[in-house]
Parts: structure tokens; sequence; C-alpha cells
């Protein structure tokens, strides 16, 4: 504030208080409050007063008013409790204060000068009627301000002088506070003392109680101590413990870790006894043990502890809690890791209160029994564990008597929870380590299973490991049973656990045990589930017993199937692969029987065929191929007998029914139209003679015969093993391979189409010039033109956006390499091939040129940097335009040689876009075809 504005109000103030607005009346002190009057003898308004003009009008009174003016200490009171409400003000306001330091400023004058009003009112009025409050207002005052010794100072004063005052028992309160954070414990007890003797203290009372108990405390004085807490303890009257709110239960807590230390600091559990002896009611009794045993336990003395419960337990025998004193016991032994104390009181703690003992009868309180149950069912899975695994490393008798009690113990009274603590598979596992085979496997079953779900995995495989034990241990009348019960775990194990590296093993061995006992439906079923991600060996002697239950059971074509499955799959030895291919002949020509006896003569002879046709060296083929085509020539089946019969003299000319089949195929000859089926005999004879020149005339023909019926299946194949098979001659090669590029375009399979367009392009730069002939090159230069245009597709393809860098690199490459083959594609100089191609070089350039103007801009390019990149641009891209027009002039001057084609027309109308000034007039061209 400016001084000019402080004059200007504190003359306004001077006014407004000797009376300059109206001579008709004086003012009071009380008119200083005045922040809103109207006069009412006249119409004139006055202004109301703001509270920093009414603060200052009684500044500006106390200053010039007497000391004696009874009338100045109401007003230095008044200025006081105004500076006291602005403190509060600054402090209420002060979350959206910007000026954080200027506030904190106004906010410490502020105090300053209450406190300075305070102590001049005590000072220049040291009698007044209400002094006491005013001393308990600047001891306050004095406090915030941080000066503590002032504010000690101001409240002995106060309840020195002023024992009756409605302050006095706060006071004394916050001087006991006092002398206890200084360590003066006599004057805090004192202090605390005055506090709970004073008839006005409920807000203090207990506090009070409490505090006095602690400076007792830090005085040694245990008893008093004790009487104070447990009497503040009483005074408060907290509810049930487990009912008790989070602020609650943390001071029921603060006032028993209190006594709890008292306890512990005298004589323990004996103290807790005389203490309590006359005082067996107390609500809290069992709590206050607990608390001091837990005291104990933290400073390890676990011995102490658990003295202290088993004094509760002693000197309480009927108290509703012994249990739970029990279970503290186990558990202070626990903590401490006391092991052998911890299994005799667990002993002793299940020997009186288990689930089934006598003492439930006369006290059965739920939530005790519930804890005591919970806590010790997890002791009895302790003990039993602890002693199986002494058992493991030790394998002494008495562990495992020990642990086979607890696990007994266990499944007697939480049978409920045994799947859940696997008690079930870790006494199973007991059993089975002690030789009780059979005994073992009911407690793994019942781990294992509910119902047909299986819910623990490693059980489940014990149950498997344990029943293929018995079965093999039992009795011949025995046998079958532990059979069904192997078998049924091994199907539940592998349907559940397909990915187990030992489940192959498992159904390995089941399905050979079903099918040596002559069980071929369920050796199947196991088999079915067998992984195929498991070792080659076990999936082989699986799929081997597959096949083989199949066989013998009369069903010959899901034989086939699994042996084929065997020989395509599985990495055999070359004896192996001869038995599994002797086995899919047997099983094939068993079909055939089959049929040829339900005289299904097409099946039959089909069947007896296909022997031959995929497996010649099978012991059987050669009888199969045979009796196909025996069966033909009985039913006169011409066309069939030839082909079976020839098949059988090329495959099998030594063969003791070699004369007999001669003999067939002359008469099979003349009655046979072979036209029909004349294909595929040459595609046959092309795969079996051994004859050059023979072979590669069938294949040809075979081909084109494929070809002719529009069997473009049948043509690839032929075309394909030609061109793979016979190199030499060329033209006869680059016919085959271009004819294959037309029927896989035909299929739409163009990736082969494109395995075969670069095999022409790659086998024809290797052929010497002088095998070439004019259809060679025509069908190269159309190959190489066909793979320029496809390269051509994916450069336009490429657009020319972010990340630029990466685009424009790809971009770029794949205009050399369309670049690259249409200029090889030229290089054959077929007429149309070169003026197209030309074309489409300076068409790649063009287009080249347009893309970098039109490439997509860098984000981060404004102004005058986006303008020099742009022409930059235009630089980059203005010489590929003239290699564009560079090209389309090459095959407009063709035009000269007297060739015009759709491709120099193109040319000449791109150059008409591009160079309109030069190539606007007639074209010379035109005027070339005019005359």
């Amino acid at each position: 504030m400016t001084n000019f504005t402080q004059t200007s109000i504190i003359a306004l103030l001077s006014c407004l208080l000797f009376a300059c607005a109206s001579g008709e009346r004086k003012q009071t002190l009380a008119d200083l409050d005045i922040s809103d009057q109207r006069n009412s003898h006249s119409s004139v308004y006055v202004k109301p007063k703001s509270e920093d003009e009414i603060k200052q009008a009684y500044y500006e009174y106390i200053r010039n008013a007497s000391k004696s003016d009874t009338s100045r200490q109401a007003a230095i009171n008044r200025i006081a409790a105004m500076e006291l409400s602005l403190t509060n003000k600054i402090l209420a306001e002060s979350e959206v204060r910007e000026n954080e330091v200027i506030a904190d400023k106004m906010y410490q004058q502020s105090l300053e000068r209450a406190a300075e009003l305070l102590a001049t009112s005590l000072s220049d009025f040291p009698d007044a009627e209400n002094n006491d409050k005013t001393l308990y207002q600047l001891a306050r005052t004095l406090d915030q301000l941080g000066r503590g010794n002032e504010a000690i100072a101001a409240l002995n004063t106060l309840v020195n002088k002023y024992p009756e005052s409605p302050f006095y028992a706060e006071s004394q309160f916050r001087l006991a506070e006092n002398a206890f954070v200084s360590g003066n414990y006599l004057s805090a007890e004192d202090a605390y003392t005055e506090v709970i003797l004073t008839p006005t203290n409920d807000r203090f009372y207990e506090k009070s109680l409490f505090k006095r108990g602690w400076t007792r405390y830090k005085q040694e004085l245990y008893d008093e101590a004790v009487d104070d807490y447990l009497q503040a303890l009483t005074y408060h009257r907290f509810d049930d413990i487990d009912t008790l709110n989070k602020t609650e239960r943390e001071q029921f807590d603060e006032y028993f870790r209190a006594i709890g230390l008292v306890f512990s600091h005298l004589r323990g559990a004996e103290s807790l006894d005389e203490y309590f002896a006359d005082r067996t009611n107390f609500k809290y009794l069992y709590h206050t043990y607990t608390v001091v045993a837990d005291i104990y336990v933290k400073q390890e003395r676990y011995s102490d502890a658990v003295d202290t419960m088993s004094q509760f337990m002693a000197h309480h025998p009927s108290a509703a809690e012994l249990p739970l004193a029990q279970l503290k016991i186990v558990s202070t032994w626990k903590e401490g890791n006391f092991t052998e104390r911890l299994h005799e009181q667990v002993e002793i703690l299940y020997s009186k209160f288990n689930p089934g003992a006598n003492y439930w009868a006369d006290y059965n309180n739920k939530q005790t029994r519930d804890k005591i149950q919970n806590e010790l069912r997890d002791y009895v899975v302790q003990l039993a564990t602890f002693h199986h695994s002494q058992y493991q490393k030790k394998a002494k008798s008495q562990d495992f008597n020990a642990a086979k009690q607890w696990y007994s113990r266990y499944i007697t009274h939480y049978s409920n929870f045994a799947r859940k603590d696997k008690i079930y598979s870790q006494f199973g596992d007991l059993l089975a380590s002690g030789g009780n085979i059979a005994e073992a496997l009911n407690y793994y079953e019942k781990a294992a299973f509910d119902g047909e779900l299986v819910l623990d995995k490693k059980s489940a495989f014990a149950t498997v490991t344990l029943s293929n034990e018995l079965y093999r241990q039992a009795d011949v009348a025995a046998k079958p049973t532990w059979l069904e019960k192997h078998t049924q775990y091994a199907l539940r194990y592998a349907s559940l656990y397909p990915d187990d590296p030992g489940v192959n093993q498992i159904i390995a061995n089941a399905a050979e045990l079903s099918y040596s006992a002559g069980r071929y439906e369920q050796a199947i079923s196991l088999t079915e589930l067998a992984s195929p991600k498991q070792s080659s060996t076990i999936h082989f002697a699986i799929g081997n017993i597959k096949a083989r239950a199949y066989l013998d059971s009369g069903d010959y074509s899901s034989a086939e199937s699994a042996f084929k499955d065997l020989l395509e799959t599985a990495k055999l030895s070359r004896s192996q692969s001869e038995k599994i291919t002797d086995s899919i002949a047997l099983a094939i020509y068993k079909q055939g029987e089959q049929a040829a006896t339900a005289n299904d003569v097409d099946l039959a002879i089909e069947t007896f065929g296909r022997i031959s046709d995929r497996y010649p060296q099978s012991d059987i083929a050669a009888t199969g191929l045979y009796d196909a085509a025996s069966l033909a020539v009985k039913n006169k089946r011409w066309p069939e007998a030839v082909f079976y019969l020839e098949s059988f003299q090329a495959l099998y000319p030594k063969h003791k029914f070699n004369k007999e089949a001669t003999r067939q195929l002359s008469v099979a000859y003349l009655n046979a139209n072979q036209t029909d089926k004349a294909a595929k005999q040459l595609e046959q004879l092309a795969k079996a003679d051994e004859n050059k020149e023979v072979k590669m005339t069938a294949l040809w023909q075979a081909a084109k015969l494929y070809d002719d019926r529009g069997d473009v299946a049948g043509a690839i194949r032929s075309y394909r093993e030609y061109a793979h098979a016979f190199p030499e001659p060329y033209p006869q090669n680059i016919e085959a391979m271009y004819r294959l590029t037309e029927l896989y375009k035909q299929q739409r399979d163009f990736q082969k189409r494109f395995f075969w367009q670069n095999r022409i392009k790659t086998q024809d730069a290797k052929t010497s010039d002088r095998v070439k002939t004019d259809r060679t090159n025509q069908l190269a230069a159309k190959t190489v033109l066909e793979l320029a245009q496809q390269t051509r597709k994916e450069f336009s393809s490429v657009a020319l956006r972010e990340p630029l860098a990466k685009n424009l690199k790809k971009k770029k490459s794949q205009m050399q390499a369309a670049i690259k083959l249409y200029g090889q594609a030229s290089s054959y100089n077929i007429g149309e091939v070169t003026t197209e191609s030309t074309y489409s070089i300076g068409d790649i350039y063009r287009e080249f040129s347009h893309a970098l103007l039109d490439s997509e801009r860098p984000k981060n390019l404004q102004g005058e940097e986006l303008e020099q990149y742009n022409i930059l641009l235009e630089d980059q891209a203005f010489p590929f335009e003239e290699k564009a027009i560079e090209f389309y002039e090459t095959n407009i001057a063709r035009v000269k040689d007297g060739t015009y084609d759709e491709w120099i027309e193109n040319s000449h109308k791109q150059l008409l876009t591009l160079f309109p000034v030069r190539f606007g007039r007639q074209p010379k061209v035109e005027a070339f075809f005019n005359d």
C-alpha cells in the first residue's frame, strides 16, 4: 500500500471517527465496526466500511486512546481477532493463490501482529476479566509462529493464574505433551494427572490416561503404567475386536502394544498371571497374552512366548480360546524354526483339537473351530510332507510310517481338500516308493480322475505306469481286468495331453498289449491318439501296430492307408521299407480278393493292377497284375487286358506266367481298339522302356494326345517330364517348355508359369545359335517380353511415398530390371517384339519421371524449403523424360524401314504430348504411308 493511499484512508477514517459527516451525535467504539449503515435521520447514504477500513480505524483508535480507557482493551482484542481471522482466510485461500511467497508473508505478518496485540492487551490490562482466553489465544498464536518456549510460558501463566478457566485442561495437556517430548516424564506425569483430575476434561481424559501410562512406563513404573492403560481401554469401551473399523483397530492395537510392552518388561507370563488373578472376566484377557507373546516373538524370545501361552492355558483351562492358545504355541515354534518342538506341539494340537476330537462337543465356537481346522490342515500337510521328504532322503521305516500316519489323518478329516492340497498324489508317491503299488494306484486314481475328467497330469501318468506294472505281474485270470484299466488310463491321458513328450510311448505300450490280446479295435483307438510331433522311431512303432491291427481284423483298405503312412512319413531302413511295401501290397491284394469274391469285376481288376503300379517290387505284385489281366480277359475287357498284359510283360519278363501272358495278350490285341488308351499306354511305355528314343517319342506323343483331348493335367505332367528329361533336341525342348507356360497360364498357376518362362530365358541364353531356329527365337523373344511386362507391372505398383528412400530404391530397381528384360526381348529382332520393347522402355522412363514429380513430399518441408525441393525434383525428373523421348524417337525412326505398328503409333502419341512443338506438325510417318 502506498503512503498516499494509506494517508487518504487514515484521513477518511479520522473523518468517520470524529463525525466529519454529521454533528448530530458522537460515534461510539461500536460504530467502528459498522460496515453498512444508513442515516436514519437523513436520506443521505453513508458508504459501508470495508474490513481494511475497520481495521485501520481500530488501529487509529488504540494509538490515540488513553491506556486507562477500558474500551481500548476491547479494541485491541477485536483487532487481534481480525488478524487471526485473516490468517485463517489466507490458509483457506492458499490453494488458489498464484503467489505463495506473498501469501506466506502476509500470513506471518498477520500472526505477528496478532501476537503483539494479545501481548499488549495482557500487559496493559493484566487484571482484565477474559485474560485466560487471551493467554490461550496468545499461546496458540506463538506456537503457530514457532515460538514454542514463549507459547509454553503463556500456558504456564494460564494454568497458574486461572485454574478454573475452561482452557485449563487443554493447557495442562499441551504442557504435558511438551514435557513428554522433552523427556521430562515426571513433569509430564503431573500435568497429565492435572488433566485427569479436572472436571471439564472430557476431551482429554482418555488421552491423558494413556499418555500418563507412557510417562510411567518411561519411569519404569510398570504396574502403574498398566493401570493407566487398562483404565483408558476400559473408558474407551471398544467393541469386539473383529467388528472394529480401521481407525478403532489401530487405536486398540496401540493400547495393547503398550500393555504388552509393560508385561514384557516385568516377569512375562508370571506377572500376567498375578495381575489378572482377580480379573479373570477381563474382556481382552486372551488378547493380552497374545500381544505379550507377539512381542517376545519379535524379540526372538520364542521360549518366553511359548511359556506365556502355556501359562494362559494352565491358569485358564476353561477359556474358549484354549485351542487358539495351542495354535499360537505351534506358530511360535514354527516362526523360530524349531522343527522338533513344532512337531511335538502339532501332535498335541491334533490330539486335542482335530475335527473329531471330544473337545468340540462342549466348546463348538464356529469361528474358532474353522480357524483351528484350517490351520491344523496346513500343519498336517507340513508334517506329512516333512516325513515323506525325510523318507526319500534316508529311506528309514519310521519316516515312512510317520508320513503314512499323517497322510491318513489328513484323508480322515480333510478328504474334501485332498485334491486341492495334492494329498492323494503325494500319498500315492509315498506308497509307490514303499512298494505298495496297488494301494498307491488307488490314491493316484483319486488324485487323477473325477469321473471322466482328468484333474492331475502327474497322477494320471502314475495310473498308467502302475497299472502297466500290475498287468505284467498279474496271473492269466487277472490280466484282462488290469489290461482294461491300463488302456482306459492310457486313453484318458493321451486324450488330454497329446503334446506330452511321453504320450506316444504310453500309446505304443497300451496298443501293443491290446493287439497282442486280440483287441484290435482297442489297439486302433489308442494309436489314433498318437502325436505326430514325437520321434520317428516311436511313431513308426505305433503306426505299425495300427496297420497290423487293421490287417488282422480284415479292414484291408484301412490297413493299406496305415502302411502307406508309415512308408511316407517314417525314416526307414531298407529292410523296414521292403517289409512295409510287402504289407501294403498284401493289403491291396486282399482287397482285390474281396472284390473278386463279391463279383465286383471293375474294382477287382483295378485293385489287383494297382499293386504293380505302386509297388512293382513287392512279393505279390506280379501275381496281382496277372490276376487283373486274367479277370479282364475272362470278362472280355480288351483294352484293360492289353494294358495289364503289356505291363506284366514289361515289369516281369522272367516270371513263370510270362508265356501264358503272351498268349492272352495276342488275343486282347485282336479284340481291342487301342486308340482311346493310347496316351496312357504311351506314357507308361515312356516310363517302362529303357530305350531313350522310344521313351522320348512315347512321352511326346502322350503329351500331344493329352493336349489335343484337353487333359490339361496330363499334358502338363507329360510336357514337364519331357522338358526335364530331354533337353535335346533344343527346338523340341523349347516347344515343351513354351507349351507348359501356356497351360499354366490357362490354370492361372502363375508361379509355375514364371518358373518355365525363366527356364526358357536361361536355357536359350545357354544354347548355341547353331541349334536355334526362327521358331525358337520367336518363342524365346515372346517369353522374355512377357517377363518384362510382368516386371513393368511390379515397377508401376511401387508408389513413391514415405519411406521415400526405400520406395525410390525399390522402384528404381524394378525399372532397371524391366528395361534389361525389354532390351533382351528386343535383341531377338522380332518385329513387333522389338517395337513394343522400345516403346515400353520409353514409357518406363516417362512414368518414372512423372512418379518423381508426383512423389510424396517430406512432411517437415514448408515454404522456401519445399519450393527448393520441388525444383530439385524437376531437375532429377527431366533426364528421364529426355530418355523417354529418345526411345520414342528411336521407334518412329523405324518407319523409314517400312515398319509401322501400334507401338510406333503409340510412340508418336507420347511424343505429341511430351514435345508438341516438334511433333505437332503432320507426322512424317503419315506422309510416308499417304504416299
